[in-house]
């Protein structure tokens, strides 16, 4: 098997290859790309990304060799546009050849280009406007001058000195080394908390103990918030796919350095295998798909939608560098309920919930922008618009054609178990990545009371306003493929209601498009209180979606779960479609339209563990009623696969256990098979008479019926010679269940029609006609039949062989004959009507153990126990 570092580089050179195809012919960059003129920050992506393949063992791309393709790029830089982030990608390209003077990587270029090489390396002119940059410049421009210094090229010793002295200070400010990445040290602390030590690795030998310990926190701050997808931090700017390569950069980190020890390496790589496997489809063609039907901020909108895929398509050859042959080991999930300060004096942290069916981040951070509101989040669940005022997931108010939010640092924080208590002061114009000091604020307050229980978040409103605002509202918005419960507790003239959202561009995600919103319209007050409470609904897949017990079982549970077919593609093995479910309900392997084949079951369960679908198997067969002995090892394989297996009767269970080798994490569950009584409320009004005559029947007999499929354990024929032996003429025998090749007896008492299946309504019409079923079943390889739903739906007696699942279905309700044919015909020659009665009344008396409705239940319970690995 491929190590992770294989899969990325195979992955990059793949990518590279297509753009070069498609956009880039001989690597020459465009000066347009879909409308928006091409900057040299593109130029110097690329090249940083073919130097990272060079070192990584690469040295033919498209069918060029590596160096001469760094030659064509890099031979048309123009120097003077290349500066900080992209000097240093320029100078540490070069670098891996050589200095600079004698670099046979350059030696063939003229002297013009590298003198346009030399001033890209060059971002000494920024070094005025340190004031205004963005804090981390000052790393920027130290890296900068790093890589000119390892190039041999002049470097003002002093001017190094003070940028890593600004740097040390930058990175020594807090405790615990968390870059408050505002520029007034207002408290917005995000993904640069971990990225900045990432970018600041080439300095680790001139900042020493600082970059070491600010680098472990690193480490340990995106453990705990780190998202399934493999997202390093799921709040503010720089997300999706960015946040989910910082992954695989740390990943890369980690194995390159042992900085955190051999274990949690292998750990660290099992979260990048994660991160790479939902990053790679984002990269259809070659080119990041971050920009459609999603979200990139504002700041890396579709004019650099082409840096944006070399930028990441660098760091991912960056890391497979690194990771080598580092193999991953998924550690158990461990759950988490803490709140991790940032800056605790000023209350700016993060509150982690990992529970078992729930998990969200919740940032306390300043920003009243989406990204950096303090709101759930969590990829595919909790989704909010990026770079944006569309507040969702808190309260806020309009006033004068402005929205307003409570925003920026808590003034007070409590923290209960499995809850969050914050309150902020004075509601904020939203939409602001920087808490400026001129900001109009509304006076007032927010009060939250956040709870997490089980599958549920359930949150407490106390709004208060100075002056009540002209509209307040509140919205959750839904992510594609995960449908949620929301619950708006709405008072007297409060509205709510859901708004269909699909399509629309602000209504977007770093992750996806948000489909639907369900917002209340709240009352305005000077003070307002409310609640809401949302539920993720279970996503579970059916084997036989569709069919009238999959009908009958999922219908009760409509909002609760939501049931699908097993796409066509997955058993096609596509198993892409698989992340967007929780939980495979397999009802009859052999009814999943695979063949007898076990290397297709294998790859199906293969798939389903890959993209951690939960398997749920109602286990209504011991074998398949066709006995091909090809099934016996597929049925194995998936009881050796269920998360959970649900049985019919004690007895089954105790059969189907002594059969087959399960799990040993295997749950097993015995749920009784729900009558069809529903689907036979039209047997009442049929005109019996009619129907008698239609079937050849002798009306006013006492009518016995056998009926569904033909099985191997159905002695249809044991039924027809008892009562073609019996002394009684005022019975009659109905067969609907005959085999192929299979004659009757010669008895005008016995009517026997060849098995098939018809429309519901003619099944119906001929179960009126009769008042008694036989049951002649041997003890074989069968654990269940549903013939027993339709007898206790329409409420019948029912002649029972000995088989334990019919005494123990039925209880009274069936009339045990035993086993033999005299012995039916025994029966049928003593049966009376206070038997019949006694046994009717019982079948009545089974409808509420029956009914879906329970049955529903029932399910559903083991439904949450298995519960979704998609947190």
């Amino acid at each position: 098997m491929t190590t992770l570092s294989e899969r990325l580089r195979r992955f990059v050179v793949s990518c590279v290859e297509q753009l070069e195809a498609t956009h880039l012919p001989g690597f020459t960059v465009p000066r347009v790309f879909g409308g928006h003129q091409v900057g040299a920050d593109v130029r110097a992506d690329l090249a940083y990304t073919l130097g990272f393949l060079r070192e990584g063992g690469v040295t033919t791309v498209a069918g060029m060799s590596v160096d001469d393709a760094l030659r064509a790029v890099l031979g048309s830089l123009p120097g003077d546009q290349v500066h900080t982030f992209f000097s240093y990608r320029v100078a540490e390209t070069v670098r891996r050849y050589g200095e600079f003077e004698g670099n046979p990587l350059l030696a063939p270029l003229t002297d013009r280009q590298r003198e346009e090489i030399a001033r890209a390396c060059d971002s000494r002119g920024h070094l005025e406007f340190l004031a205004t940059l963005p804090r981390n410049y000052a790393a920027v421009l130290a890296r900068c001058e790093t890589a000119r210094a390892s190039l041999g090229l002049p470097v003002d010793e002093a001017v190094l000195d003070d940028l890593m002295s600004r740097v040390t200070a930058m990175l020594t400010e807090n405790p615990d080394g968390y870059l408050d990445d505002s520029s007034g040290r207002l408290g917005r602390f995000d993904i640069y908390s971990i990225d900045i030590y990432l970018f600041a690795e080439p300095l680790a030998d001139r900042l020493g103990p600082v970059w070491t310990k600010g680098m472990r926190n690193a480490f340990r701050l995106a453990e705990e918030v780190a998202a399934r997808n493999g997202a390093a931090v799921s709040w503010g700017r720089s997300g999706g796919a960015l946040a989910q390569c910082i992954t695989i950069e740390l990943a890369g980190l980690a194995a390159r350095t042992g900085l955190v020890g051999s274990r949690a390496t292998r750990s660290w790589v099992s979260r990048a295998e994660d991160a790479f496997r939902h990053l790679s489809a984002w990269f259809p063609g070659g080119l990041i798909a971050a920009h459609q039907y999603r979200s990139a901020e504002s700041y890396r909108g579709t004019p650099r939608r082409l840096q944006m895929t070399l930028d990441c398509l660098g760091k991912l050859a960056e890391a497979a560098n690194g990771l080598g042959g580092a193999t991953g080991h998924r550690p158990p999930a461990a759950e988490r309920d803490a709140l991790t300060w940032f800056d605790e004096p000023r209350r700016a942290g993060v509150w982690t919930y990992r529970g078992r069916d729930l998990a969200f981040v919740l940032p306390l951070v300043s920003g009243s922008e989406t990204d950096y509101l303090a709101v759930p989040r969590n990829p595919g669940l909790f989704e909010v618009p990026v770079n944006s005022d569309l507040v969702t997931g808190i309260p806020f108010a309009l006033h004068d054609g402005e929205r307003y939010v409570p925003a920026g640092l808590p003034t007070e924080v409590s923290k209960p178990p499995g809850g969050l208590g914050i309150t902020h002061v004075g509601w904020i114009p939203a939409g602001h990545k920087e808490m400026e000091p001129h900001l109009r604020v509304l006076g007032g307050s927010r009060h939250a009371e956040y709870r997490a229980e089980g599958r549920t978040l359930h949150v407490e409103e106390t709004l208060g306003f100075d002056t009540a605002p002209q509209a307040l509202a509140f919205q959750v918005t839904e992510p594609v493929g995960r449908p949620l419960d929301v619950r708006l507790r709405a008072g007297e003239g409060d509205l709510a209601t859901c708004v269909d959202t699909s399509g629309l561009s602000e209504y977007r995600s770093y992750w996806g498009e948000l489909p639907r919103t369900h917002q209340i319209d709240l009352t305005p007050g000077t003070r307002v209180r409310f609640g809401w409470s949302v539920t993720p609904l279970l996503r579970v897949l059916s084997s036989c979606h569709g069919h009238a017990y999959d009908a009958s079982l999922y219908g009760p549970l409509a909002g609760r779960v939501a049931a699908g077919r097993l796409p066509r593609e997955v058993l096609a093995g596509d198993h892409r479609a698989l992340d967007s479910w929780d939980q495979l309900h397999v009802h009859w392997p052999e009814g999943m339209n695979l063949p007898c084949e076990l290397d297709r079951h294998l790859a199906l369960i293969e798939g389903l563990r890959e993209h951690e679908v939960r398997i749920v198997w109602t286990q209504h067969n011991l074998v398949p009623h066709d006995r091909s002995p090809g099934w016996v090892p597929i049925y194995q394989a998936w009881a050796a696969a269920a998360d959970a297996v649900i049985h019919h009767t004690p007895w089954g269970m105790g059969r189907a256990r002594a059969r087959y080798r399960y799990g040993a994490h295997t749950r097993h569950h015995v749920i009784p098979h729900g009558h069809f009584g529903g689907l036979m409320k039209d047997v009442a009004s049929v005109d019996r008479r009619a129907a008698e005559r239609s079937l050849g029947l002798r009306p006013g007999a006492l009518r016995f019926g056998v009926i569904g499929a033909p099985r191997a354990e159905k002695r249809a024929d044991l039924a027809m010679r008892a009562v073609a032996a019996s002394s009684r003429q005022d019975i009659e025998l109905l067969v609907l269940s005959l085999a192929p090749g299979q004659v009757p007896p010669d008895d005008p008492r016995i009517v026997a029609l060849p098995y098939e299946m018809v429309p519901r309504a003619e099944y119906n019409r001929r179960l009126a006609t009769i008042d008694v079923l036989i049951m002649p079943f041997d003890t074989g390889e069968m654990l269940a039949t549903g013939t027993v739903a339709d007898a206790i739906g329409l409420g019948l007696p029912s002649l029972v062989s000995s088989w334990p699942f019919l005494t123990e279905t039925l209880g009274k309700a069936g009339i045990p004959y035993g086993d033999t044919e005299r012995e039916l015909t025994a029966c049928l020659d003593r049966l009376d009507e206070e038997t019949l009665r006694s046994a009717r009344e019982a079948a009545e008396a089974l409808k509420p153990h029956y009914d879906w409705e329970r049955v529903a239940e029932l399910h559903f319970a083991v439904l949450e126990e298995v519960g979704t690995a998609k947190l």
